[in-house]
């Protein structure tokens, strides 16, 4: 009789650690998502939202209504794996069905860059770590023309903040400087 009770114990707590472990990794959060700067993804009956919320890099926060977020366990992209070690604002994620990958552009120390992943959860990585332009600029944003290019927005410091925009290379990592524009 004892050991009945022992065994049907020592299965319910296993059955609660079993619940548990499948949380662990993902944290809901309510009502208000704690970022800056944000920008939604929606890729596979899933939103993916992004911003500006630590000095180390960008989480992730998945919702498949936009009102009940869950919070991954990583960071879509930590500063080990980019250029930079402070001021990470303003990430945009966009799927590119060509390349089969997700590209990330954000700013890091007032510089433009760009990280790539095959989840929109990450890791992003940057292949080569550096800016796209070693001049500052902030506050990126993509274009993808129904012709196929694709043109980088950001602000310049140059006598303030000023939009440019620039055609981006075929590999979305680098842009055609002959381009670059004034808005």
């Amino acid at each position: 009789m004892k050991t009945n009770v022992l065994k049907k114990m020592l299965l319910m707590l296993l059955c609660v650690v079993a619940v548990s472990m499948t949380a662990l990794g993902k944290e809901t959060v309510s009502d208000v998502l704690p970022i800056a700067d944000p920008y939604i993804l929606f890729y596979n009956d899933t939103y993916y939202a992004y911003g500006t919320s630590r000095a180390d890099g960008f989480e992730v926060y998945s919702s498949k209504d936009l009102k009940s977020w869950e919070r991954s366990s990583r960071l879509a992209l930590s500063k080990e794996d980019s250029y930079g070690d402070k001021w990470f604002w303003a990430p945009e994620v966009y799927y590119v069905e060509k390349d089969k990958k997700f590209y990330m552009f954000y700013s890091v120390e007032e510089h433009v860059c760009v990280a790539t992943s095959d989840s929109p959860l990450g890791p992003f990585v940057q292949d080569e770590k550096k800016p796209i332009r070693e001049e500052k600029g902030i506050d990126t944003s993509v274009f993808f023309d129904e012709d196929g290019k694709a043109y980088l927005y950001f602000v310049r410091f140059t006598n303030g903040n000023v939009i440019w925009c620039a055609e981006l290379k075929d590999n979305l990592k680098e842009i055609k400087e002959e381009t670059l524009t004034q808005c």
